[in-house]
């Protein structure tokens, strides 16, 4: 074999022999190199191999190795020139840490030399390399680390086989645990010259940013291809000759040209026309308006007519690009067009409607006479005016109410009175900070006038109007076209494991996302609503496996928090007969659904509030016509059962003893109360629900949304059968007694907001009015009542009132006055005057008290004010029968009407007087001791102030002889002038005596 250059392990054993001619054994050598024997007799025989060394055996299994003189020479001269020129400082401080790997190979294509860089790539190590055949090491290794190394060891190795010309490819190396992935650029030729002439020099060069860089480019322009094609908005790009440069299908389907080459299109070909129809000039349209200013055209709205015949809107955009052309974004906003035209007209008619819902609210109303002095003001009016009639009555109105001169209000009632014309206006009123309508009927005696507190449809207007610059801006917003920034685009690669997904910037936006975050199809998938993922998933994988497209508006939930309603717009492609992606458009369509929801909601909760003012009046004719209980509950559920707007009604009142609410009426469900458990008693949690709060706390419970609303947790699994959304749970109140409460459920939700809950809450006073009215009625007109006797041992220890007596005093007879104000009559022994002071003097409900002197015992007359146990018997339709106080002890007889809420006669009475002991609660007859027809002269016919008059005139003695009382002494008992107080008394003698002596009986 012919001398070659040796390797640096050879160089090394070479040095060993410092003289020529000098044997060594393999031992010393071994020993110099600190390496083992084997290895070292491998490097002394090919050091003889390529005559650098000789060698012979010497005894039995020993050798000997000595350099001869000519190959001692040319180690010196040639070893260390060659030892200079690969190995040197140069090669140690540039070519070893230099970015490009090198291999150096001599002519035999064994490896001489590789530096670090050779090593990093490859993943190799020198020691194991350098000496190796380079063709072997491309075999069993270089090609394993290359991705298709097949073809890199045939290319390679085909350099080896002539080494005759230059080779230059780009090859990838795949990445390992000690190895980066990254793309090399080959590069080789022969070695003409020097110690390694015949053999070949490779370089090895990165160029993973630079295919890195082509990749992304080509990504990008075709992203940027396919946005045109999936864009729902016309794109075209023009130069400033209007000649096409690129222009989607969506372009020429908006210019009505289907069928057309979109190549073939230029500027001007078809014409655009005015809202009115005519042709706009050239000159003035958007694209040739941006190419001769250079200033962008937004939103210019024009008409087209396509070949089709139909004549389209379209939104148009043009922008001037840098070389002097132009980019045309074209939306057909027929649809939006027409939407706006039936958002118009809805708008109209909700405006006519929420006038017609203001319009049957009770008005308030006062007259004038022709000086404009009030003569009569109904209690709206004083609600609304803050004055009582009392105070208003006889006084003209400008001084009353202290209108000012300058007032535009003194002018139309003073013109409506001279001129005898009706009138009507809307006016902000400063003093009562409210508006109203103004309704002024003139007539020769004066003026009637009705004013209504117009101050919430004023708010409903001023929202109209904010809703419909709202809708007019997302209806513009939605007829300009999505710009190309605007529009987000994404593809998913099918044919890659995992799908290869990509978006645009726009996509990673809506998202809530960073465009450097890398996004998975299953994790674009989880940030959709976990209601509508089922949906978006079914779609995709019906395009991946069918190739069926997509066009669904669903909610997602971005990372940056919220909810956000979405369109996602999806093109299967195909090849040779399978979909390989999915392309497609994404846009934010939140504020769009939103709106829409907001004005489904207001029409629904119009329509609802219509509905239930006509039910409330409906229900209110009928409940005033019901005589008994049970029949008004049953007209209230059953009315509010047949609307459109509620599911079913029940009522239900509070069982005493166990404290839980029992049905007493249903319509439109059967049996909602038979397997649930509400209470009354606040330490109980069944009792945290709407209907237990209405009873507890008397207001109306709503719940907007039931499943969110967690008070109804102690019912769901029964209640979710019904199906309804809301609910409202009303107080059935009349003058703070609760009959019961009325549940009314709808499959709205938020069905009970604002008006709706107002009007509905009015009904359960309505319902409570009629209730008490006919209590009221039955205990008058029933033999059958309720009788409560109580016992407090020393009244007068028991109210603080330093007295002892052994006298009575009895209390026969109350009669109301004004104002919640009572006269109680009586008699008393003389021994308990001196008691019945210090009783005034310590209750501060008993006010003052007269005592009157004739034949027989002593009478007294009591006044009381604000009483609390007389006052709220009163309101539950009894009546005190009978109140003794004898040796000091305090004894009283209730009577109520049966049914009547019995535990609260009982609460008032014990909390009033802590030791009241309550002796009997039974139900009696009562004796009829006034004949029918008196009783209903005495019930319906006279007034409160004709019956006051009269009961106070016979209870004080006036028609005793001689007299106990005057008139002038009861008229002031009454506080009113005598003249009037004889003026009822005659009116009330003459209705009982013409009822007594015409034979005529009540009901």
């Amino acid at each position: 074999m012919t001398a070659s250059a040796l390797t640096d392990s050879l160089r090394e054993t070479l040095a060993c022999f410092d003289n020529a001619g000098v044997p060594r054994t393999t031992s010393e050598v071994a020993d110099r190199l600190d390496l083992g024997r084997r290895s070292t007799y491998d490097r002394l025989d090919r050091l003889v191999e390529r005559d650098r060394l000789e060698t012979k055996k010497v005894g039995a299994s020993a050798r000997v190795w000595w350099q001869p003189p000519a190959a001692g020479g040319r180690a010196t001269a040639g070893g260390d020139q060659e030892r200079t020129t690969v190995t040197g400082p140069l090669v140690d401080d540039v070519i070893n840490d230099a970015e490009i790997g090198l291999f150096v190979l001599d002519a035999d294509l064994e490896v001489v030399w590789l530096n670090q860089t050779a090593e990093q790539y490859f993943d190799l190590d020198r020691e194991h390399a350098v000496g190796r055949d380079k063709r072997a090491l491309v075999t069993d290794h270089l090609s394993t680390v290359i991705d298709d190394g097949a073809s890199f060891a045939e290319t390679v190795l085909a350099t080896y086989e002539d080494n005759t010309y230059a080779e230059r490819f780009e090859c990838l190396v795949t990445a390992s645990e000690n190895r980066e992935a990254r793309w090399l650029e080959h590069r080789s030729k022969p070695i003409e010259s020097g110690d390694y002439a015949g053999g070949r020099i490779e370089l090895y060069y990165d160029v993973s940013d630079r295919k890195r860089s082509e990749h992304a480019h080509r990504a990008e322009r075709t992203l940027l291809e396919r946005v045109l094609e999936a864009s729902p908005t016309g794109i075209g790009i023009f130069d400033a000759d209007g000649e096409v440069q690129r222009v989607n299908q969506q372009f020429i389907e908006c210019l009505g040209l289907a069928g057309d080459d979109p190549e073939t299109y230029v500027l001007g070909d078809q014409p655009l026309l005015d809202e009115d129809g005519a042709v706009i000039p050239y000159a003035e349209r958007p694209a040739p308006r941006v190419l001769a200013t250079g200033e962008s055209v937004v939103d210019q709205h024009s008409q087209v007519r396509g070949h089709d015949g139909q004549l389209r809107w379209l939104s148009i955009n043009a922008e001037p690009i840098d070389d002097h052309g132009v980019v045309v974004t074209i939306d057909n906003i027929t649809k939006l067009k027409e939407q706006a035209r039936h958002l118009e007209r809805q708008h109209d008619e909700l405006v006519a409607e929420l006038e017609g819902v203001f319009e049957r609210v009770d008005d308030a109303f006062y007259a004038l006479d022709n000086e404009l002095r009030f003569t009569y003001v109904n209690d709206r009016a004083e609600t609304l005016l803050g004055h009582p009639e009392s105070e208003l009555l006889g006084r003209n109105i400008w001084q009353a109410l202290s209108v000012d001169d300058a007032d535009p209000l003194r002018d139309r009632f003073e013109t409506a009175l001279a001129t005898q014309t009706d009138t009507s206006f809307e006016r902000y009123s400063e003093p009562l900070d409210i508006w109203e309508l103004v309704r002024v009927y003139p007539s020769e005696s004066g003026l009637s006038i009705y004013f209504t507190d117009i101050t919430e449809h004023k708010r409903k207007e001023r929202q109209l109007r904010e809703h419909e610059a709202s809708l007019e801006r997302t209806t513009e917003l939605l007829e300009q076209s999505q710009q190309l920034a605007n529009v987000g685009a994404w593809e998913l690669d099918v044919t890659t494991t995992p799908a290869d997904l990509r978006w645009t910037d726009e996509v990673y936006r809506i998202y809530g996302l960073s465009p450097d975050e890398e996004i998975e199809r299953e994790q674009s998938i989880s940030f959709y609503h976990p209601e509508d993922r089922p949906r978006i998933r079914e779609a995709v994988e019906h395009a991946i496996e069918d190739g069926e497209p997509y066009d669904l508006t669903l909610r997602i939930e971005p990372a940056d928090g919220g909810l956000r309603w979405v369109r996602g717009i999806c093109n299967p492609v195909e090849a040779d007969g399978e979909v390989v992606t999915l392309r497609g458009a994404f846009q934010d369509v939140t504020e769009r659904i939103e709106h829409e929801q907001d004005l489904e909601r207001q029409r629904e909760q119009l329509a609802a509030l219509n509905n239930l003012n006509d039910v409330v009046r409906s229900i209110t004719d009928e409940v005033i016509a019901q005589s008994t209980r049970e029949e008004i509950e049953r007209v209230v559920c059953e009315r509010l059962a047949e609307t459109e707007s509620y599911l079913f009604a029940w009522i239900g009142d509070v069982d005493i003893a166990t404290q839980t609410v029992t049905m007493r009426t249903e319509a439109g469900v059967e049996g909602y109360l038979d397997e649930i458990t509400i209470s009354t008693d606040p330490d109980d949690e069944r009792s945290r629900g709407p209907t237990g709060r209405a009873i507890l706390e008397r207001e109306t419970q709503t719940t907007q949304d039931i499943e969110a609303d967690s008070r109804h947790d102690p019912w769901r699994d029964h209640i979710e059968q019904y199906g309804f959304r809301s609910s409202a749970a009303i107080p059935i109140i009349y003058e703070d007694t609760v009959y019961g409460v009325l549940n009314v459920y709808a499959d709205r939700s938020d069905a009970f907001e604002d008006e709706e809950r107002a009007v509905i809450s009015q009904l359960g006073e309505v319902v409570g009015h009629a209730i008490a009215a006919t209590e009221r009625k039955r205990a008058l007109m029933s033999d059958d009542v309720v009788e409560l006797q109580f016992r407090v041992r020393d009244i007068f220890a028991a109210v603080g009132a330093d007295m002892t007596t052994d006298g009575s005093i009895t209390i026969d007879h109350m009669v109301p006055i004004e104002n919640d104000e009572y006269l109680v009559y009586g008699t008393i022994t003389e021994d308990a005057i001196a008691g019945m002071d210090a009783l005034v003097d310590a209750l501060p409900h008993w006010v003052d008290v007269t005592y009157r002197t004739a034949d027989g015992p002593t009478s007294f007359e009591l006044r009381l004010s604000d009483p609390p146990v007389l006052s709220t018997i009163a309101s539950l339709g009894g009546a005190i029968e009978r109140v003794v106080i004898e040796d000091g002890d305090y004894r009283m007889t209730v009577l109520l009407a049966p049914g009547a809420d019995v535990r609260r006669a009982i609460d008032v009475v014990q909390t009033t007087y802590p030791a009241a002991e309550l002796l009997k609660h039974r139900q009696i007859t009562r004796p009829d001791t006034t004949a029918e027809r008196v009783r209903h002269v005495l019930t319906d016919e006279l007034t409160d102030r004709q019956r006051a008059a009269l009961e106070a005139a016979y209870h004080a003695g006036f028609f005793e002889w001689p007299r106990d009382a005057t008139g002038e002494d009861i008229s002031a008992s009454l506080e009113i002038a005598p003249a009037t107080f004889h003026q009822h008394l005659r009116r009330a003698q003459k209705k009982i005596f013409n009822s007594l002596l015409s034979g005529s009986r009540g009901p």
